[in-house]
């Protein structure tokens, strides 16, 4: 691997940038807005590649015409002046700023780059209340972490088919400003605040001020997945920690499959229960939703996005389970009724144990196993350095990563973020 190739893999420092919650929703991204004004002005281009991708033949002029007309708003009244304070600084129409915070909520697509803003509020503006890993014109959180918490989206391909018709019409509310998406959801998570509203805006609704609500006051980590689980969104792979525990959900339109662990969890774009879609399954119902790829450097095939889902997930378990045995091995006391795989063994097994008495026991440890896993993991922990080190080889590190990030909710910070300005190939890594 030569110099060049050495730099890219290794990543780059990610721009950080405070943004001043005191202000003025309308102020608070100007100073940034202006900086990446001439980066953020290829939203055209994107969103027409969007709307081909789509159909090759699409008019584009007048959905142009369209979404002028209708995507005016976020549902947010706070979100939908800060977009209003980017598009006067850059120039860019409202509705195509609208569209891209939107559309990463319907089709779960990033783009290239990634700044780490600071969210603070004067005077005390060294005191930082939370922080992102996000893209310049995003108002939403896919990424971020406060004092006790910690959140992150991941892309699903799939959702409950049952429910396509509330689905779909739950995107379409989203696209209106009817409808709060998941990224902003995940925004009030991180940085409720009472909010500053300009004469512009009218008073809060009683809809959108119990739903503020809702969110803003929550007991446990336990308390606050309970809630999102029920909240309407987009299908996605939700992560929250609050330091000690963490929780992935397998989020659907009003549902969710929870795990949780205290030691190791790991989730990455595929469903993990055994009751699971098959990738045909989830290629099925993919065929007709656009968008998978539109973002992205390259088009992923749904069977490609699950193979390599599944590689990816495998070698982050098998790190860790090589890690637990390496701490285990040394102190696991020997049992002279256990066998090598940890059984029991009986030497007149086969013929006074019986096979019901046999099968009992073998369903008493496979319902064990889990348990033992935890237990055997308690107190093991890995350090920074061996994280990053796992994050920074293939396939974690891949051709389709954007940036990556160590967040420590129990410090409320982000202790290590990379950006990957180039997609990366294998001989690179």
């Amino acid at each position: 691997m030569n110099d060049a190739s050495a730099a890219d893999a290794e990543g780059s420092a990610v721009p950080v940038f405070r943004i001043d919650l005191s202000l003025p929703p309308f102020e608070r991204y100007v100073e940034l807005a202006m900086r990446y004004r001439d980066q953020m002005r290829s939203l055209t281009g994107l969103f027409d590649e969007l709307l081909i991708s789509i159909h090759p033949s699409i008019p584009l002029g007048m959905v142009h015409w369209v979404a002028r007309l209708c995507q005016r708003r976020l549902y947010a009244d706070e979100e939908t002046e800060e977009l209003q304070g980017i598009s006067r600084a850059t120039g860019i129409e409202m509705y195509l700023l609208v569209s891209f915070n939107v559309v990463l909520d319907l089709l779960m697509g990033c783009t290239s780059g990634a700044v780490k803003l600071e969210y603070v509020r004067s005077p005390e503006v060294n005191k930082v209340l939370g922080t992102s890993i996000t893209y310049v014109g995003f108002t939403g959180i896919l990424t971020g972490v406060r004092r006790g918490l910690s959140v992150s989206l991941n892309f699903r391909p799939v959702h409950d088919p049952r429910k396509n018709v509330r689905y779909y019409f739950n995107h379409l509310l989203i696209l209106l400003g009817r409808q709060q998406s998941i990224s902003s959801l995940l925004r009030q998570c991180i940085l409720h605040t009472p909010r500053q509203r300009s004469k512009s805006i009218s008073p809060l609704s009683r809809r959108e001020k119990l739903k503020e609500e809702h969110l803003a006051i929550w007991e446990s980590i336990d308390d606050l997945v309970g809630r999102v689980a029920q909240m309407p969104t987009t299908a996605a792979y939700l992560t929250f920690s609050d330091g000690v525990t963490t929780v992935v959900m397998e989020k659907d339109y009003r549902s969710a499959v929870v795990r949780s662990s205290s030691s190791f969890i790991a989730v990455t774009n595929h469903d993990q229960q055994p009751d699971s879609a098959s990738p045909e399954t989830v290629a099925d119902q993919r065929r007709r939703r656009t968008g998978l790829g539109v973002m992205s450097s390259e088009v992923q095939t749904v069977a490609d996005l699950i193979e390599e889902s599944t590689e990816r997930l495998g070698c982050m378990q098998a790190k860790w389970d090589r890690k637990v045995r390496q701490a285990t091995r040394a102190k696991k006391p020997e049992n002279s009724t256990m066998d090598g795989t940890g059984s029991r063994f009986d030497p007149a097994g086969r013929t006074r144990a019986s096979v019901r008495l046999r099968r009992k026991i073998d369903q008493a440890e496979g319902a064990q196993e889990s348990q033992r896993s935890e237990d055997e993991a308690d107190g093991i922990f890995a350090k920074q350095s061996e994280v990053i080190q796992w994050l920074s080889e293939y396939p974690v590190l891949n051709e389709t990563t954007h940036y990556a990030a160590i967040m420590d909710p129990s410090e409320g910070k982000v202790a290590w973020v990379r950006r990957y300005l180039e997609p990366l190939f294998m001989d690179e890594i």
